[in-house]
């Protein structure tokens, strides 16, 4: 057995492809500066993806956008590695990330006793799936002049693109649907270099009795298609009382492949007289892969207790995934650190934020939040890696300024977790490995700017207003044409001169 286990062991933590959080990555507008307690708020363009029905609301229509920057991300492992003379823990960071919310909502139809139109359509781009990171890392063995190096890399992106409708069936509860294409691309690859054996050879012809190398690249690039759809109901219970419920089913499947490749050489040399011997391997294939979308329903409350405070509570429950591989394959594929099971649990979630506003023009924006994993248990003994099983807590603090009807509201979420990962325990002797059971904890720092809400919606304002002014002045130009015209008609009718403005 060689370093290079070593070095695979101390990146562990970045290379995982880890969709077992739901909560991970902000999303929408005025819902993260509220930690995502948005399904019983849902007033504006992001409520397509936390309640399609709040586009009904009044008030929702314009544009929305949000951007949020992954700007610090710390992942420490517990024993990552554990031979016979010693212990070694391993810390990784993770590189910048922008995943990001754009939507936008059209009101029509007829109006209602509050004059508020009684249809919306939008349409929202998002990404709920947004990460990227990857280590280099050089082991080196100084007594034997050996060096081991390895590279893990993995890029998780899924970007959800969605057409929404809402009705107002009455003046306290709408309704309203979202369909999404889901297109995913995750991509994991392990790349190592090794160079083990045993004792400096005489010149000639120099080199090492014994001494091997191996390079190999194993590669996943995973495609995935679905259809997602999400319903919400929300209802107005009392003036300063609002509930909704939001509904995803399960994700439908439409194209899921995988492209596999595994490549590289072994040079052995084990006698110092004879030249060493190098075999290269080389594997592509293409297969079906599973990466299932769970279903989940999330439900909750708005509630005004003052007339400068909002408060929001939500509850969401996402439900299991089957276990299936990932890739459809009979042989090992992905590498060592790769879980190949989609096996995931039932998990639930909670958030509580609230708005409170300063002055007419300065806003202030808290919340907290769970992120709980919903990875399978790691076993006392595994055989076998597992995803990280870390539960998650999470905080969120905006600052909203609205100034001469631009608004922009700026801030930070923070999210800590602690739980169990998967180790290696070697024993070079022996030449044996093994996974072991250990503790892993994580620290994010998100930045975000939310695009102007409440000033696209001011846009939107002004925008319908001057088409109904241009509509009233072409219908009045209309109105006059034909006033003319019909004088002109009564007029020859009468055998009168017509006369013409």
């Amino acid at each position: 057995m060689s370093f290079g286990l070593a070095a695979l062991l101390l990146i562990a933590g970045e290379a995982r492809a880890d969709d077992t959080h739901y909560r991970s990555i902000p999303i929408g507008a005025h819902a993260i500066g509220l930690g995502g307690a948005f399904a019983g708020v849902a007033d504006d363009a992001s409520a397509a993806y936390f309640n399609p029905a709040g586009l009904a609301l009044d008030g929702t229509h314009g544009l929305a956008g949000g951007l949020t920057i992954n700007a610090w991300e710390r992942y420490e492992l517990d024993r990552a590695l554990t031979q016979p003379d010693g212990t070694a823990n391993a810390t990784a960071k993770r590189g910048r990330t922008v995943p990001i919310f754009i939507g936008a909502v059209l009101k029509f139809g007829p109006k209602d006793a509050l004059e508020q139109k009684k249809f919306a359509l939008g349409i929202s781009v998002l990404e709920p799936i947004f990460s990227s990171g990857g280590v280099f890392l050089k082991v080196e063995a100084v007594p034997l002049a050996l060096t081991d190096t390895y590279r893990v890399n993995d890029d998780d992106r899924a970007t959800w693109y969605g057409l929404s409708f809402a009705s107002r069936l009455n003046l306290k509860q709408s309704i309203g649907g979202s369909l999404y294409l889901s297109v995913r691309k995750l991509r994991h690859s392990e790349t190592g270099l090794t160079l083990s054996g045993g004792t400096p050879a005489p010149d000639p012809p120099g080199g090492f009795v014994g001494t091997s190398s191996a390079a190999n690249t194993q590669s996943l690039g995973f495609k995935a298609f679905h259809f997602v759809l999400r319903f919400g109901w929300l209802c107005r219970i009392k003036p300063q009382l609002q509930f909704g419920v939001m509904l995803q089913l399960p994700g439908i499947p439409l194209k899921q492949t995988v492209n596999s490749t595994s490549q590289g050489f072994v040079n052995d040399n084990d006698d110092p007289t004879v030249p060493g011997t190098t075999q290269a391997y080389f594997a592509d294939g293409k297969v079906n892969a599973n990466l299932p979308l769970p279903a989940e329903i999330e439900a909750g409350l708005e509630y005004w207790p003052a007339e400068k405070v909002m408060l929001a509570v939500d509850a969401s429950l996402n439900g299991p995934v089957r276990s299936q591989q990932r890739v459809e394959t009979s042989g090992p594929v992905g590498g060592v650190f790769f879980d190949s099971d989609t096996s995931r649990r039932v998990i639930g979630n909670v958030a509580i934020a609230g708005d409170f506003f300063i002055s007419k023009k300065v806003t202030l924006e808290a919340g907290f939040f769970t992120d709980l994993s919903s990875a399978k248990d790691v076993p006392a003994n595994p055989d076998r890696y597992y995803n990280p099983q870390i539960n998650r807590l999470g905080g969120t603090l905006s600052l909203g300024v609205n100034v001469a009807g631009v608004a922009l509201s700026v801030g930070s979420t923070f999210i800590y977790g602690k739980g169990d990962a998967t180790g290696v325990v070697t024993d070079l002797n022996n030449l044996a490995v093994d996974y072991t059971r250990t503790q892993a904890t994580s620290r994010t720092v998100y930045l975000h700017i939310t695009g102007a809400t409440r000033a696209a919606s001011d846009l939107g304002d002004k925008t319908a207003t001057g088409i109904k002014k241009r509509l009233a002045k072409k219908k009045e130009e209309t109105e006059e044409e034909e006033r003319q015209k019909r004088e002109a008609e009564e007029a020859e009718q009468n055998g009168e001169p017509a006369e013409i403005d």
